[in-house]
C-alpha cells in the first residue's frame, strides 16, 4: 500500500512540476481546472449524484465559470441566478426530495470554486512561481512531516469522531515541517522577503490545510465512503488529494497579498 502510494504521488508530482516548469500561468490554470472539475464530479458522486445529472452539471458550470471569467462569475446577478437556478431545479425536475442534494452540491461548487481561483491567483501575483513554490512546498511538507510523525509517534488523536487516525503529534509535526519547507525554500529562492513571511505562510498554510483536511473527512463521513474517488490509486480521489489545498489557498492569497501590499 505505502509503494502504491509512493508511486502514484511521484507520477503526480511529476505531472504538477511539468506544468510549474513549463506551463506558465495558463497551463497552470488548466490543471486547476481539470483537479477541481473531478473533485466536482467525487463530490457529487459522495452524495448519490451521477456525473450527468442536473447536479453535476450545476457545479461543472459554476467552477468553470469562476476559474475562467472569475469577474463575471462573482457578480452578483451572475450569484443569484446561481441560487435561483439551484433552488428551482428539483421543482422543474419534479423531485422536490433533491432539493437537500442541490444545496450540497452548490455548497460543495462554491468551496472548489474558491479553492481553485485562490490557487491560480496564487501564481498570477507578481513573482507568482515563487508564491505558488512555496505554497506547495508548506503543504506538501505539511502533509508528509504529519503523516509519519503521526505515524511513529503516535499519541492521542487529534479528532477521532472524524478522522481516527489523525494524532495531536501528527499535527504538530505537520505545522513544524511546513514552516521548516517554507523557510528552507524562502532562504533559497527569495531571502528578501524576510524569515518571518516565509515562517507565517507555512504555519498558515499548514494550519489551514489541515483544516481542510478535516473539512472534507466530515464530509466523507456524513456520505458514509473511506474515499471520494479511485482515480489516484493508494490515495483515494483528486479531492482526497486536493482539499488541503483547496482550503487552505483563500488564506494563503490573503496574507500574501497583503504582504505584497505592504500593509503587513
Amino acid at each position: 500500500m505505502l509503494k502504491q502510494r509512493v508511486v502514484t504521488a511521484v507520477i503526480a508530482g511529476l505531472v504538477v512540476l511539468l506544468v510549474l516548469l513549463f506551463g506558465g500561468l495558463v497551463g497552470w490554470r488548466w490543471l486547476v481546472w481539470i483537479a477541481t472539475l473531478a473533485g466536482m464530479l467525487e463530490f457529487c458522486q459522495m452524495f448519490g449524484q451521477r456525473w450527468f445529472d442536473p447536479a453535476a452539471w450545476f457545479g461543472a458550470i459554476a467552477i468553470t465559470l469562476a476559474e475562467w471569467f472569475p469577474r463575471q462569475a462573482f457578480h452578483p446577478s451572475i450569484l443569484f441566478l446561481a441560487v435561483a437556478v439551484v433552488f428551482t431545479l428539483p421543482v422543474l425536475t419534479r423531485r422536490p426530495n433533491d432539493l437537500r442534494t442541490y444545496a450540497v452540491t452548490a455548497f460543495g461548487a462554491f468551496y472548489l470554486a474558491a479553492g481553485g481561483v485562490s490557487l491560480i491567483g496564487l501564481r498570477a501575483l507578481p513573482q507568482g512561481w515563487f508564491w505558488i513554490w512555496m505554497f506547495l512546498v508548506s503543504a506538501w511538507m505539511s502533509d508528509t512531516t504529519a503523516y509519519f510523525v503521526g505515524r511513529f509517534v503516535q499519541g492521542p488523536k487529534l479528532l477521532p469522531a472524524i478522522s481516527p487516525k489523525k494524532t495531536v503529534s501528527g499535527a504538530v509535526g505537520g505545522m513544524a515541517g511546513a514552516v521548516l519547507g517554507a523557510l528552507a525554500f524562502g532562504e533559497l529562492a527569495a531571502p528578501r522577503y524576510g524569515f518571518w513571511v516565509f515562517a507565517a505562510v507555512g504555519l498558515l498554510v499548514s494550519l489551514t490545510g489541515q483544516m481542510g483536511d478535516l473539512v472534507e473527512s466530515a464530509y466523507k463521513r456524513a456520505a458514509g465512503v473511506k474515499d471520494s474517488g479511485w482515480l489516484l490509486p493508494g490515495h483515494g480521489g483528486v479531492l482526497d488529494r486536493i482539499d488541503s489545498l483547496l482550503f487552505a489557498a483563500p488564506f494563503a492569497l490573503w496574507f500574501i497579498s497583503a504582504v505584497l501590499s505592504g500593509s503587513l
